[in-house]
């Protein structure tokens, strides 16, 4: 079921430049290098040139909003060319701890269900933010984005220099931020993997009560539990390795991006200004659910991590033998470590972090808006 759900996104990152493999050949490169130089980074220099030109605050934020984005963006697609050979890799090992601990079908498409409905529910705002945004350039004669030219862009003085840079702005931002969204699907996949693996775990151990008929089956289920909630634990710190600095600076920025999008919204008048409403609206809800969805299954992780000791206590693991118990003893030590997902270690992935991010985006609004 994963592969149905992630083909298409790891093919239309091919498509953009942002997934290249080692084994790529040179012309995917070459034309993955072009994607990349031609729509983000040319994109983020024409973006980074125009702030000396604002002269007040609330258009500052306008822009301000749209360049912190694409400067996150870019790091995450650096990252995930970076280190696509580890995270191909990872999910390989991933599928065969399925494979070996003979973990159902069931658990992995319960996880993948849910994701399903969390990635069309990202997507769809940020789709409708291009779509509006493209609507507002051609419609009002205004760049949707502020940008330095070095020639004139006015609709008024050169139409067809103006409909060719709004062209380029809509293709770009049309590409750039469903490759953005599709970059935060496939990082999802190795924690729904973590999740379903965790609840099988908590499983087997509540299930070790029902296997008293045959001498040494509890035993050897419990040393097969042990080397599972190791494993589990290498594959949550290789999942944490590839995506802590994703996470962290889109953590850092997000509060500030948040922040702008409030600004800019409060400067908009009904209903002459709809349309923009609209526009930062879907722009806003798009990036809130940017964060929640890794702080959701962050917090998953950590939830269903601490349900092992719990399950492995309601085993009857004190009507085993002396040997049993003893190992069972140092079982339970282990789990009452922690485990969770953090961005280098700056701060913990969970709704605790997601609720941080927005208060201290309400504080910087609350400031920006005084002194406006």
């Amino acid at each position: 079921m994963e592969l149905k759900i992630f083909k298409f996104p790891i093919f239309y990152l091919k498509f953009v430049g942002v997934w290249i493999e080692n084994d790529s050949c040179l012309i995917f490169k070459f034309y993955a290098y072009f994607m990349q130089i031609f729509f983000l980074y040319i994109w983020i220099l024409l973006m980074g040139a125009a702030i000396p030109q604002k002269d007040n605050l609330i258009d500052l934020a306008e822009l301000l909003t749209f360049f912190l984005t694409y400067v996150a963006a870019t790091v995450k697609f650096t990252n995930i060319n970076l280190k696509v050979n580890e995270f191909i890799s990872l999910i390989s090992d991933m599928k065969k701890v399925i494979k070996d601990f003979e973990i159902k079908e069931f658990y992995i498409k319960k996880q993948f269900s849910f994701g399903k409905k969390l990635f069309i529910g990202y997507w769809l705002p940020s789709f409708l933010g291009v779509l509006f945004s493209g609507i507002l350039t051609f419609f009002t004669g205004e760049f949707n984005v502020s940008m330095w030219f070095p020639y004139d862009t006015s609709k008024e003085n050169s139409a067809i220099l103006f409909y060719l840079c709004a062209s380029y702005q809509l293709i770009e931002a049309f590409l750039y931020s469903n490759a953005n969204v599709m970059v935060d699907a496939i990082c999802f996949l190795p924690m729904i993997y973590l999740i379903a693996m965790l609840e099988h775990l908590c499983d087997n151990l509540e299930n070790l009560k029902e296997q008293k008929d045959q001498e040494f089956d509890n035993y050897k289920e419990l040393l097969n539990c042990v080397n599972y909630q190791r494993t589990i634990v290498e594959l949550t710190r290789r999942t944490e390795a590839i995506f802590a600095k994703v996470v962290a600076i889109q953590g850092s920025l997000l509060s500030i991006i948040l922040c702008t999008i409030a600004l800019a919204l409060t400067t908009l008048t009904l209903p002459e200004e709809l349309s923009t409403m609209l526009k930062f609206s879907s722009f806003m809800m798009a990036m809130v659910f940017q964060l929640a969805i890794p702080c959701y299954y962050g917090a998953m992780i950590s939830l269903q991590y601490d349900k092992i000791s719990y399950s492995a206590f309601y085993s009857d693991w004190i009507l085993e033998d002396l040997k049993y118990r003893k190992d069972f003893k140092f079982f339970m030590q282990n789990t009452t470590r922690k485990i969770k997902l953090s961005a280098f270690g700056l701060y913990d992935i969970n709704f605790q972090t997601f609720g941080k991010v927005l208060n201290m985006a309400y504080s910087l609004y609350a400031v920006f808006r005084r002194i406006h």
